[in-house]
């Protein structure tokens, strides 16, 4: 916490309130009954100095007042930090926030252009490059999209019209790359194919983000514009300056940004005015703009991070409606500028302008939460902690910065060190330290030993993989009956029933309040997994499809049986991304080489190699018992009883915007 004018007029105030009653006292009672006044006002008034900050913490909304309309901030660069901050400046460059948004350049570029080729639905998407520019050639949207209305769709089209797009800049380094092509009215519209980083090879948006099967080539793509989407969270010190035509709509776009990616000022303010002082030779560090998060109150200090990190929408009546400039500035309130949402209902009422009355639950169509409120996909990790008991609502110890740094922690995740272990618990829970493995029940050195395991699940989809949760929870049954979230001790037990999980939860102290739940008779008796891959909704679907690639998983599960469930299970499959991670972990167990199936291809060609997928392994029976896999006398899949789960099937079109 910077101590700041507030502090002193905060301390200056009780000390002159505290003055006037001694002198009062002295003329009412005596000097006697003044000495004793005056005693006590001189600890009252240190006991103020000193509880400044935490009285701040809880209850100071800002120490910096809230920018007027129109007032364009006065930004340097990440560039100027670097003359007194070098070892500040070249860990933030380790990050992936900084090449966050880039020019597409030879230097953040990372896809091959070298004539390289993407085939999906049969049509074929060219990557090629011409002295330093970028070019991706790809089917015309206009005609995609007509063909998408026709009952034959993409098929048998073997000869669409193309178009070629230029590259102006990509989006990504870490995950995944987005191409962004710049069109005449200033809108930077996101190209259908993008890089996977971690596997080097192109994809197709299509099978990259959670939704159903389209017809519609750029059906993730339309409509998706960096100036809308990824503007404000992907970029430092920015301003939409949406262009309206006659009937009030968006025709164009002058958007604006102080610096690509996610810079140094992002974190601690505009810089301008710092840099100017310093420059001017100024004998002492009074910044008007620059904060440094760690010293804020926890509140103040993870609004920086929950200003992209979290589900908000504009409060308009705060913010500048011709530029569109994000008013906010780390160490003001984020809530003066935005309003946080809890599901996809209260976002779409909100962004209309209209007051939520009461809470809006989430329900099983929801792309952003979980039906118990939970973040289900990334960049909400605010809202997760902040239903963490651990949390406290802010006023306790624990923020963002107790894991997570970005000088000196590992880039990867932005954690600090040994955040990945159970030290990062013990920094609280210093208890468990030594009776981890009389609390967990397995092995000190074992996964489930791992306290994020078991509290911290992946229970959260994006960017064509699962994620840990930040919300912090006992996993008790009750958090996943119901919610739609599959539980944490079956997303590594794989061959378990949520019965199974019931009796051994019953086992640990309190087990009866955390094991409390009624469990249907296939919940019992079967494994949750299977349950859910075949009457899940696709939420709860690719959180179990990526879970069976997890080294953890396949140790306690066993993998053997993978090969006669999956493909069964994947040729009712309508959702790419769950087919992709279903796919991937067939590929750990077996090889790339021996699963030749396309997940994007049409439904045809599917079927056609999930049946010769099928006709190989079910030449291997299941021969390890798995007392809750629903297996015959052959150790093949009872399809009868497969087929009774699927008469409950619940699979409504949802789609998770990362």
């Amino acid at each position: 916490m910077v101590l700041s004018m507030s502090h002193f007029l905060f301390f200056t105030g009780a000390l002159i309130a505290s003055l006037v009653l001694v002198l009062f006292v002295a003329r009412m009672r005596g000097r006697s009954a003044a000495l004793f006044a005056g005693t006590g006002c001189v600890l009252f008034s240190t006991a103020v100095w000193l509880s400044f900050p935490w009285l701040a913490t809880r209850f100071a909304q800002s120490d910096r007042p809230l920018v007027s309309r129109g007032v364009d901030p006065h930004f340097a660069t990440s560039e100027s930090c670097i003359e007194c901050h070098q070892g500040q400046f070249e860990t933030w460059k380790q990050s992936f926030h900084r090449t966050m948004t880039r020019d597409a350049t030879p230097e953040f570029v990372k896809g091959n252009f070298d004539n390289a080729t993407v085939t999906y639905q049969g049509i074929v998407s060219r990557m090629t490059r011409e002295g330093d520019g970028y070019f991706m050639e790809t089917v015309d949207p206009q005609w995609a999209w007509r063909q998408a209305q026709t009952p034959q769709g993409l098929a048998g089209q073997t000869n669409p019209p193309m178009k070629k797009f230029k590259v102006e800049r990509v989006v990504g380094s870490h995950w995944l790359q987005e191409c962004l092509h710049l069109k005449e009215n200033g809108e930077f519209q996101r190209l259908p194919i993008m890089y996977h980083l971690g596997e080097k090879r192109w994809v197709h948006s299509n099978g990259s983000f959670l939704s159903p099967d389209s017809e519609d080539f750029w059906s993730q793509s339309r409509g998706a514009n960096w100036n809308e989407s990824c503007l404000y969270c992907h970029n430092t010190g920015v301003a939409k300056n949406p262009v309206k035509g006659e009937k009030g709509n968006v025709v164009a776009y002058k958007s604006t940004v102080h610096e690509l990616g996610i810079s140094c000022e992002a974190c601690h303010g505009p810089a301008g005015n710092h840099v100017d002082q310093q420059r001017a030779g100024a004998t002492t560090d009074e910044p008007t703009d620059v904060v440094n998060p760690a010293k804020l109150s926890v509140a103040r200090r993870d609004d920086v991070c929950a200003r992209c990190h979290g589900a908000l929408v504009p409060k308009i009546q705060n913010w500048d409606l011709q530029t569109h400039r994000d008013p906010f500035a780390p160490g003001q309130e984020l809530r003066a500028f935005n309003h946080v949402f809890w599901s996809e209902k209260e976002q779409l009422l909100l962004a209309t302008g209209k007051s939520v009355q009461g809470s809006l639950k989430p329900d099983s169509k929801d792309g952003r939460f979980w039906e118990d409120g939970t973040p289900l996909t990334t960049s909400l990790e605010y809202n997760a902690m902040a239903l963490s008991g651990c949390y406290e609502k802010g006023l306790g110890k624990m923020s963002c910065l107790s894991c997570h740094g970005m000088h000196g922690a590992d880039p990867n995740f932005q954690l600090k060190p040994k955040m990945n272990t159970n030290e990062a618990c013990f920094q609280c829970h210093q208890e468990y330290r030594t009776k981890l493995a009389e609390h967990t029940r397995h092995g000190a050195d074992s996964p489930g030993s791992q306290c994020v395991g078991c509290h911290m699940p992946k229970q959260v989809y994006s960017l064509m993989g699962a994620h840990r949760s930040h919300r912090i929870q006992i996993p008790d049954l009750a958090s996943s009956l119901n919610s739609g979230k599959p539980h944490a001790c079956n997303l590594c037990h794989l061959d378990q029933s949520l019965g199974w999980t019931q009796k051994e939860l019953a086992k640990w102290p309190h087990g009866s309040k955390h094991a409390a739940g009624r469990l249907s008779t296939a919940d019992s008796t079967m494994a949750s997994s299977l349950v859910t891959m075949i009457q899940g909704d696709a939420r709860s679907r690719v959180i179990f499809a990526a879970a069976f690639s997890e080294p953890a998983a396949r140790k306690a599960s066993g993998d053997d049986w993978y090969g006669v469930f999956l493909p069964r299970l994947m040729q009712i499959e309508r959702y790419p991304a769950v087919r992709y991670l279903a796919k991937k972990a067939l590929v750990a167990v077996h090889g790339e080489a021996q699963i030749t199936w396309d997940t994007l291809a049409r439904r045809e060609q599917r079927t056609e190699e999930l049946r010769l997928l099928l006709r190989r392994f079910d030449a291997k029976p299941v021969e390890t018992r798995h007392p809750f896999l629903p297996l015959n006398a052959k150790g093949l899949p009872d399809e009868e009883a497969m087929k009774t789960l699927l008469r409950a099937r619940r699979d409504p079109d949802v789609t998770v915007n990362e």
